[in-house]
């Protein structure tokens, strides 16, 4: 067990509910990794005075760019009533801004300012700096061979939705 979260680790899932090792290793880092603790204990390395949720803004935005409030939503996992609030602050501080969508005026997208891009670098920094830490005993050798297989997996997760997505386009056309 670790004992500082009760959850265990990876070599003690011994009854794990996939039968592929692949896919319950995967999951236990995926869960682990994206876990609201993980994160905000990793966002305590910024010293930049924002919660969790304005930095977590910070780097969906530094990722995907400028985007629609409910896409924001969709990828901070809230509402768009929180992710309102987070732009007002975010705005009043002068990390973001708020631009007309070209596609529709009705619409307008969020975007970050040169100094929201300049804070976003951190959040980016801490996330370079953790993974060197984490694979600081890996030869190179390891770390290209296993971003290799992750760029593999992930073409094959993209090809996977999008096939899931094509079958489901079909089923909606023939109902």
């Amino acid at each position: 067990m670790d004992e500082s979260d009760g959850n265990p680790l990876p070599e003690e899932a011994e009854n794990a509910l996939f039968s592929s090792p692949l896919l319950t290793d995967l999951s236990d880092l995926v869960a682990r990794w994206t876990s609201h603790r993980f994160q905000s204990l990793h966002a305590t390395r910024l010293d930049n005075g924002l919660d969790f949720a304005a930095n977590k803004t910070l780097y969906v935005l530094g990722s995907v760019g400028p985007s629609r409030p409910s896409a924001l939503a969709e990828q901070l996992a809230t509402g768009r009533a929180n992710v309102t609030k987070v732009v007002s602050r975010l705005e009043a501080q002068g990390l973001v801004k708020k631009a007309p969508d070209p596609r529709d005026s009705r619409a307008f997208l969020v975007a970050l300012t040169a100094r929201g891009v300049e804070i976003s670098r951190d959040v980016f920094r801490i996330g370079d700096e953790m993974m060197r830490e984490m694979t600081a005993d890996w030869t190179a050798e390891d770390v290209e061979a296993f971003s290799r297989q992750m760029r593999q997996l992930t073409r094959a997760a993209v090809s996977y939705e999008r096939r899931l997505a094509g079958e489901q386009r079909q089923r909606d056309e023939n109902d």
